[in-house]
């Protein structure tokens, strides 16, 4: 499909092209490639978008064939790191032993189709060179049969993950003890086994939509988890979930 138009109107073809089965307590079966229309790029190294410039990859498949494997093994190469002040938009990824790795802030990660997520789609971890995790967006995107993590975010503040479709992922989203001001809004997810985890940071979420999901949002070890109001379970086992010390907050009535 190129992945260049809107992402719900992606969402629905989903549904009717036979992508979608629910029912018997069974994942859905989802097959994004069939919608995949342009051109396969064979990358064997990792690619670094620099500080304030633009990648766009103009709806094609950005295929892995380099060192790595999906075994989960840390250390594992990512397909793209991005500095400071970078956009990374209308691309697919798969294959990648780690997927992209946020070095910076003032990013923006848009219209990205990750396909067969090995480790973590997105991760923002500690930077060595640069303050981390400041202003991000992460926009528009899809994430099918995430082995682990969709996103993980290790630290970081003012982060935005909106408007994005979750398919078949063990997490949808990690948040870890020094990442703050986490907003989720907007999302689908589909047969997470956690949709957020909280772990010591904090997070709020408004307007996700969530079927067929283990454990809607889970806030361990002092971090807080606010469902900020609008959000819709459909088939989740356990909306909320608080363990050591963890809060979630929710909408009075």
């Amino acid at each position: 499909m190129g992945y260049q138009g809107n992402i719900f109107g992606t969402f629905v073809l989903l549904l009717t092209v036979s992508c979608f089965s629910y029912g018997n307590g069974g994942l859905k079966k989802y097959a994004p490639l069939q919608n995949f229309t342009g051109k396969t790029v064979d990358v064997r190294e990792t690619i670094t978008v620099g500080e304030n410039e633009i990648f766009d990859g103009n709806g094609d498949m950005y295929d892995w064939n380099g060192e790595g494997d999906c075994s989960q093994r840390e250390g594992m190469p990512p397909m793209f790191i991005l500095l400071p002040g970078s956009t990374l938009k209308n691309l697919w990824i798969r294959g990648a032993p780690d997927g992209i790795h946020v070095k910076g802030s003032n990013i923006v990660i848009d219209n990205i189709v990750n396909v067969d997520v090995c480790e973590d789609a997105i991760s923002i971890s500690k930077s060595k060179h640069y303050v981390t995790g400041e202003n991000i967006k992460i926009l528009n995107s899809e994430f099918f049969h995430c082995h682990d993590k969709a996103i993980q975010l290790t630290r970081g503040t003012d982060i935005l993950i909106k408007n994005n479709e979750f398919y078949d992922c063990a997490k949808a989203v990690r948040i870890k003890e020094q990442a703050q001001s986490i907003r989720f809004e907007d999302n689908r997810v589909f047969d997470a086994r956690s949709v957020i985890k909280v772990t010591g940071g904090k997070g709020y979420a408004k307007g996700n939509f969530i079927r067929g999901s283990r454990v809607g949002f889970w806030a361990e070890k002092s971090g807080s988890l606010i469902d900020t109001g609008g959000n819709v379970f459909v088939d989740v086992i356990e909306k909320y979930r608080e363990t050591e010390g963890g809060k979630v907050t929710i909408p009075a009535n």
